[in-house]
């Protein structure tokens, strides 16, 4: 009996350890003032169990009611960082990120992540980011693939990027399927109802990160 409550107990343990050390993925929005669609969002790594605890609650929160990310990065990509094909050239350095509701103005910014010496400036002289519009937009489940699933029942949107015209095919049939576009600050700014293929012209919407939500899924877009 000893023996079997001995094993039950390990086996208990190394269950919480394995759960403790898994290392979760997620996506953040951001709004830069120097148009590269490549500096929109940008990808983040823990294992920390407390962190991704504060990211879930506030995903399960209106968009511009989510705190942003802050902490210190490094060079290279880590094996996760990237937004669709562009891999950037640094990332905040896992576990020690958090989410927060103020810091100081000096870490906050975009880094031209496509230009080597402005990110030698964010990292060797910064040391830290704080994008105050980097709030958490998602999990990501398959962080070193470029086309990750979009939405449960594989429903496509293409294409994303965009300049004006996003497709959505795949949605259940025969039923009206409710689509709604956030801007980055959480106002909502298109409502369509469609079947299960259409089109939602985004060309009175000025460039820049978008939310699409169809039912409780949603996902980032971007207007060019």
């Amino acid at each position: 009996m000893k023996k079997t409550g001995l094993t039950f107990i390990m086996l208990l343990t190394l269950g919480f350890i394995g759960k403790a050390q898994t290392t979760r993925y997620f996506e953040f929005s951001t709004t830069c003032g120097h148009g590269n669609w490549q500096d929109t969002t940008f990808i983040a790594s823990t294992s920390n169990q407390i962190i991704i605890d504060s990211v879930l609650a506030n995903l399960a929160r209106p968009l511009n009611q989510r705190n942003f990310i802050n902490g210190p990065i490094d060079y290279g990509n880590g094996g996760h960082n990237h937004n669709a094909n562009h891999w950037f050239l640094w990332h905040f350095i896992p576990n020690q990120w958090s989410l927060v509701e103020l810091a100081i103005e000096v870490c906050d910014g975009c880094p031209y992540t496509d230009v080597d010496a402005d990110t030698a400036y964010w990292v060797g002289t910064v040391g830290q980011f704080c994008p105050w519009s980097g709030r958490p937009v998602r999990e990501v489940s398959n962080p070193l693939g470029i086309n990750d699933p979009i939405f449960e029942n594989e429903i496509s949107l293409y294409p994303n990027p965009t300049n004006n015209i996003i497709n959505i095919e795949g949605l259940t049939k025969n039923e009206n399927n409710t689509i709604q576009i956030f801007d980055v600050q959480g106002k909502l700014v298109i409502t369509k109802t469609i079947n299960e293929k259409g089109a939602i012209d985004l060309s009175e919407l000025n460039k820049g990160v978008y939310v699409i939500k169809i039912g409780e899924v949603a996902q980032r877009i971007v207007k060019m």
